[in-house]
């Protein structure tokens, strides 16, 4: 299946994503994974009002002729979008996963290395059990994995966001 036959499909309930051609459904998200997704959406909504970027959780984005995720946050620097597009098809400035035990290689991995290819200017993978946040910044063409440290992360690719990660930590231990 080709990314136009996929959104072709339409609005659905289920979570698809178009994954080299091949559809895949994930199941619902667990009550932790979507305590941080709120989180972490909050946050940057309480940045994005003042900077005018857009923000879109849960919303399909084309990648490719094959290849449609369905990112947990997909974020826009203001004027990187003339208006609100009735399908996403450039690459955000900032992708956001929330890691769930069965996505972890997905997220990890392939996602991260299609993310690096298809030119996302940064991505966080954060994984609600163990707190652990993962960032990897485009420098040169490529992707780099710089240590997250302490209790804030200032976003390379957006100017002025600031992640209170002690806040996001907390949202995934209270839905425990």
């Amino acid at each position: 299946m080709d990314a136009e036959q996929f959104l072709a499909l339409g609005e659905t309930e289920a979570r698809f994503e178009l994954v080299d051609g091949v559809v895949t459904l994930s199941p619902s998200p667990f009550p932790s994974h979507q305590r941080v997704v709120h989180e972490l959406c909050f946050q940057i909504e309480s940045w994005a009002r003042r900077s005018g970027a857009l923000v879109f959780p849960d919303t399909d984005v084309v990648f490719g002729r094959a290849l449609v995720y369905r990112p947990d946050i997909a974020v826009y620097a203001a004027g990187r979008l003339e208006s609100v597009p009735r399908t996403l098809r450039e690459p955000p400035d900032l992708v956001i996963e929330v890691l769930s035990a069965g996505s972890k290689p997905l997220d990890l991995i392939t996602k991260r290395e299609d993310y690096e290819r298809f030119g996302v200017g940064e991505y966080i993978a954060v994984d609600p059990d163990s707190g652990r946040v993962h960032r990897w910044l485009r420098q040169n063409g490529a992707f780099g994995e710089p240590p997250v440290l302490g209790e804030t992360l200032e976003s390379s690719a957006l100017s002025g966001l600031v992640f209170d990660l002690a806040a996001v930590r907390a949202a995934a231990k209270r839905a425990v």
